[in-house]
C-alpha cells in the first residue's frame, strides 16, 4: 500500500529553457528535503536528474528525468526535463505527466525561446503553471525589470507570490507573501493583488470580498489552488538554487497551492464510424473528459521509454485513475491485448526502488513490456477509451545512413528502432523515393547525439552523408495518344492496343486512373492490366527519374485480339502509351516546401532575412518574443537542408529553427535542368 493518498501527490515537470537552472533547482528541492544527502553538481556530473554519460559530457539534460521527494505532508514528484529545442520531445513527454508546470527562467537572460515552447505546451494540456525566477544571484539581474517583461509576455495573470531580499550578488533569499508572520505595505499591496486575482472568478467569493473587504483564510486557499490549476493565476518565485535561497519557499507553495491529481484535466478519445453524403465510411474523433477516480478503473499513459542496458525496456507511467498493481494484468491501447505487469519501480534518477502499486497521481516504471510505447493507455478494462496522446512534432532534420561494417543492415534497423521507442522525435525510415536509409531529428545536435548514442550503447557505428531531396515529377498540360504491343515469335503472341489521355490533377490530388471504355472494345479484366502498367510507367519521370504524381490518366478506347491479347500485353501497352504520351503534357519537376520558424536575437533580423532570401524562401509572418525575433518563411528543404551550420554562423550560435513539410511546388527551370543533370550523371556512374 502507498503511504500518501493521492490528493496528498504534486506532479510537477520543470521546463525552460536550456541553461535555466532546471537540473540545479530539482537537485536543490531533493537536498533540501533530505531526499538525497548532498548536493550533486552538474560540473561535476553529481547530479541526480542528468546521470547519463551524454548528459555528464555535455553538462546539460537531454531526456526527461524523473526523482521524487517528500515536504510538508505532500509527496512531490518531479519530472526534470531538457531545455534545448533539439531536445523538446523530452519536455512533451514530461509535461503530458504532470499537473503543474514549473517554468524557470533565467533571471539574468529572462525570456528565451524554450520558455515560450514550455509556457504553451503547459497551456494545451490545461497545466497550471509556476515561474520561478532562477540564478537571482547573477550579475546584471534587475527584478522589477524582468517581472515586467513576464507580464508583458504572459499576462498580468503572472503574480509575484514572494518579495526578494536584494538581488545579483546581493540576493539573501525571499519573503512569502502568503507566509505566516510576512507583514509590511508591500506584503499587504502583493497579498490584496494575490487574493483579487484568485477570487476574480468566482462570483459569490468576489461580491463577498467586495462586501466585507476580506474573505476566509480557508476560501483564499481553496481560490488560490483553482486559479493555478485553471491557468488564471500563475506565481511567481525566486530562488539560488546552489546556496538554497527561496527554495523552501518554492516547496511551500508547490505543496500549498500545487494542483491535486484529482484535479487532472485529460481526454480520452472515442473512435465511431460514420459515412458521409456520399455513403463512404469515415472515422469520427470525439474527446471525452477522463473520469478521475481513485477508486474506479485503471487509466494511466506512458510519457517515456528507455533501454537499460541491465533491466531491459522501461516505460514511465503516469497513473491518472485507480490503481496499477505489481503481477497485475493490464490492457495496452497499441495493441489492444492483455499483458502483465511484473514490477512496478519508483525512480530516483538511475536509482530504481520496487513498490507493489501506484494508485492515482503516482508516476512509477514498468519494467520488460516491450509493446509499450511513449502515448499507450495502460488500462482495466479492454472497453475503455485510450487517452489523448501528446502530439510530438514530425522531425525534419536528415542524415542518410548506411553501416560501416558490411552485413550489419539488420543490427543497425533492430538498434535504431530501439532508440525510436525512446524518442518520438527521432525516425529512422527508408525513403521509397530515394531508396535510402534515414535518420531524422529535430536539428543537428539530437542526430549527432543519437548517433553517438547507437555506437556507445550497441557498438554500431555508421557512416553518413546528407540525404538526396525527395523530388517528384508531374505534368501541366492535357494530352492524348495511344500505343500497340504486338509481339509474334512463334506460338502464341502478345497483343494490346490502349489509348490514353492524360490531365494534370490538382496539388496533392495524387494518381487518379479513370476507366472511360464504352461497347467492351477492352475487356474488364484488361483494364486493371492497363492500370498496373500505367503506375509502373510513373515511377520514373521523363525529367529526372523521379516519381510522378497528380496525373489523371483515361482510358477511353483501345483494341484486343481474341487469341494474342493477355494481361502482360496490356500492362506493357499501357506502359510505353503513358511514356511516350507524358512527353508532350509538358513535365515538370516538384521539390518539397517546408514551413520554417526561425526564432534569433533581434539584431540578426537583417542578416538572417537577406539569407533567407537567397535560399528562395518567402516571408509569411513575423512575431516578437522578448529581445528574440520569430521569423516564419516558406522555402524549398533543398536550401535549407543544413541550414543549421549557416544559422549559427550568422547568430553566434543564439539561433534555432523548426521546420515541417507544408507541400510540392514546381522547381524553377533553370535549377530543375541542374537537378536533371546531377540525376543523369548519377544514374551514369551507378551504371559503371
Amino acid at each position: 500500500m502507498a503511504k500518501y493518498k493521492s490528493e496528498d501527490i504534486r506532479n510537477i515537470v520543470l521546463c525552460g529553457h536550456g541553461g535555466s537552472g532546471k537540473t540545479m533547482l530539482a537537485e536543490s528541492m531533493l537536498f533540501k528535503t533530505k531526499a538525497v544527502s548532498r548536493l550533486g553538481s552538474i560540473a561535476d556530473g553529481t547530479t541526480v536528474s542528468d546521470f547519463d554519460h551524454d548528459e555528464k559530457e555535455r553538462r546539460c539534460s537531454l531526456a526527461a528525468s524523473v526523482m521524487h521527494c517528500s515536504f510538508g505532508g505532500k509527496e512531490i514528484n518531479i519530472v526534470d526535463t531538457p531545455g534545448a529545442m533539439d531536445f523538446v520531445g523530452g519536455m512533451i513527454g514530461g509535461v503530458s505527466s504532470a499537473d503543474l508546470a514549473v517554468i524557470c527562467v533565467n533571471a539574468a537572460k529572462g525570456v528565451e525561446v524554450s520558455t515560450r515552447k514550455a509556457w504553451d505546451l503547459a497551456g494545451h494540456l490545461g497545466l497550471g503553471r509556476m515561474i520561478v525566477l532562477t540564478r537571482m544571484d547573477s550579475d546584471n539581474v534587475n527584478y522589477q525589470e524582468i517581472l515586467a517583461g513576464l507580464q508583458k509576455t504572459f499576462g498580468n495573470k503572472c503574480a509575484p507570490f514572494v518579495i526578494p531580499d536584494g538581488e545579483g550578488n546581493s540576493f539573501k533569499g525571499v519573503t512569502l507573501v502568503l507566509g505566516d508572520g510576512a507583514s509590511g505595505d508591500e506584503v499587504e499591496e502583493l497579498k490584496v493583488q494575490i487574493i483579487e486575482s484568485a477570487i476574480e472568478s468566482n462570483d459569490a467569493l468576489m461580491e463577498k470580498y467586495l462586501e466585507e473587504g476580506t474573505v476566509a483564510p480557508e476560501a483564499v486557499l481553496g481560490a488560490i489552488q483553482n486559479g493555478i490549476a485553471a491557468g488564471t493565476l500563475v506565481p511567481v518565485f525566486c530562488v539560488a538554487s546552489e546556496k538554497d535561497l527561496g527554495v523552501n519557499e518554492l516547496l511551500t507553495g508547490i505543496a500549498n497551492w500545487g494542483p491535486s491529481p484529482l484535479t487532472a484535466s485529460r481526454v480520452t478519445v472515442k473512435e465511431t464510424k460514420e459515412k458521409d453524403v456520399e455513403g463512404k465510411t469515415f472515422v469520427k474523433l470525439e474527446e471525452v473528459p477522463l473520469a478521475v477516480d481513485p477508486a474506479g478503473k485503471l487509466a494511466a499513459q506512458v510519457f517515456k521509454v528507455v533501454s537499460d542496458p541491465h533491466v531491459g525496456k522501461l516505460a514511465f507511467l503516469r497513473v491518472f485513475s485507480g490503481t496499477l498493481a505489481s503481477k497485475s494484468n493490464a490492457f495496452v491501447s497499441s495493441t489492444g491485448k492483455q499483458e502483465k505487469i511484473a514490477q512496478l519501480l519508483r525512480c530516483q534518477g538511475d536509482k530504481r526502488e520496487e513498490v507493489t502499486e501506484a494508485v492515482t497521481g503516482d508516476i512509477v516504471a514498468v519494467a520488460k513490456v516491450d509493446c509499450l510505447t511513449v502515448g499507450d493507455t495502460v488500462y482495466g478494462e479492454a472497453s475503455a477509451l485510450p487517452i489523448k496522446a501528446p502530439i510530438f512534432p514530425r522531425p525534419m532534420a536528415g542524415l542518410a545512413v548506411t553501416p560501416k561494417s558490411r552485413g550489419d543492415e539488420q543490427k543497425m534497423s533492430t538498434y535504431m528502432h530501439r532508440l525510436c521507442d525512446e524518442d518520438q522525435t527521432f525516425i529512422f525510415e527508408r525513403s521509397e523515393l530515394t531508396k535510402e536509409q534515414v535518420v531524422r531529428g529535430v536539428g543537428q545536435l539530437h542526430l549527432d547525439v543519437m548517433l553517438h548514442r547507437l555506437k556507445a550503447r550497441y557498438g554500431l557505428e555508421v557512416d553518413t552523408h546528407q540525404p538526396r531531396i525527395p523530388y517528384l515529377e508531374s505534368i501541366t498540360a492535357e494530352a492524348e495518344g495511344s500505343y500497340r504491343h504486338k509481339k509474334q515469335s512463334g506460338g502464341s503472341g502478345q497483343f494490346g492496343e490502349v489509348h490514353l489521355r492524360l490531365k494534370p490533377n490538382e496539388r496533392g490530388g495524387g494518381f487518379e486512373f479513370v476507366n472511360a471504355i464504352v461497347g467492351g472494345v477492352i475487356s474488364q479484366p484488361y483494364i486493371p492490366s492497363v492500370e498496373k502498367g500505367v503506375v509502373a510507367a510513373m515511377e520514373f519521370g521523363p525529367i529526372a527519374g523521379y516519381p510522378m504524381v497528380d496525373v489523371v490518366v483515361e482510358l477511353f478506347y483501345g483494341k484486343e485480339h481474341p487469341v494474342d491479347s493477355k494481361d502482360i500485353a496490356f500492362q506493357l501497352a499501357g506502359r510505353h502509351a503513358f511514356s511516350e504520351i507524358v512527353q508532350k503534357c509538358k513535365p515538370s519537376l516538384l521539390e518539397p516546401i517546408v514551413n520554417m520558424e526561425i526564432v534569433f536575437p533581434s539584431a540578426y533580423f537583417g542578416d538572417i532575412s537577406g539569407d533567407i532570401s537567397t535560399r528562395r524562401g518567402r516571408p509569411t509572418g513575423t512575431d516578437q518574443m522578448g529581445d528574440m525575433q520569430v521569423l516564419k518563411v516558406q522555402v524549398p528543404l533543398a536550401e535549407v537542408a543544413n541550414y543549421g551550420s549557416s544559422l549559427n554562423a550568422i547568430t553566434q550560435g543564439e539561433g534555432f529553427y523548426t521546420m515541417e513539410l507544408s507541400h510540392y511546388e514546381v522547381v524553377p527551370s533553370n535549377i530543375a535542368q541542374q537537378v536533371a543533370a546531377r540525376a543523369k550523371a548519377e544514374a551514369a556512374a551507378a551504371e559503371k
